[in-house]
């Protein structure tokens, strides 16, 4: 009973947190939600009718990536994002971010379906606590997908203000 509470408490600080985000945020923010959505179905599915377990050897890969993130969203932090570099170092965050949390999504989805093939049937298996980490990958994936979105219509606006677009 106190690991649902705990659970339940967890996912309604998220929804507390995320509710007005997708209340103020408009089309934008239902793309955004139906992409991740179609995202998160597809890899799920991947993995879970995946011939062997070759998306469970991607943990090495997978510290990389995370690494490289946290190195390039750190420097976005010190470096302005008009720059090359600082432009370049926000792209990885960005997109490294989506193709990161994708390929940990496929991990942990796999990981999830090894565990409960090996559990003895005398033990009980708890899909609860294993769902979490898949649970924070699809709201991460929604938090990179809407960067994206603010980083293509910031560079619209942008572009509507200097005159560089055509608009008929």
């Amino acid at each position: 009973v106190t690991k649902y509470l705990l659970a339940a408490g967890l996912y309604g600080m998220i929804g507390t947190v995320l509710g007005p985000l997708l209340h103020l945020g408009g089309p934008m923010v239902m793309r955004a939600a139906m992409y991740t959505g179609a995202l998160v179905s597809g890899l799920t599915v991947a993995a879970m009718t995946a011939p062997s377990e070759k998306y469970l050897q991607m943990s090495g890969p997978l510290m990389m990536g995370f690494c490289a993130v946290f190195a390039a969203s750190i420097a976005t932090a010190f470096l302005p994002p008009t720059g090359k570099l600082g432009g370049g170092m926000y792209m990885i965050a960005v997109y490294g971010g989506v193709v990161l949390f994708s390929a940990l999504m496929l991990y942990q989805t796999q990981s999830i379906v090894q565990q409960c093939e090996r559990t003895p049937h005398h033990m009980t298996y708890d899909p609860i606590s294993a769902s979490i980490g898949i649970y924070m990958s699809a709201i991460n994936l929604l938090s990179e997908y809407l960067t994206f979105y603010k980083v293509v219509r910031g560079s619209e606006h942008v572009a509507r203000l200097s005159g560089d677009c055509k608009f008929e």
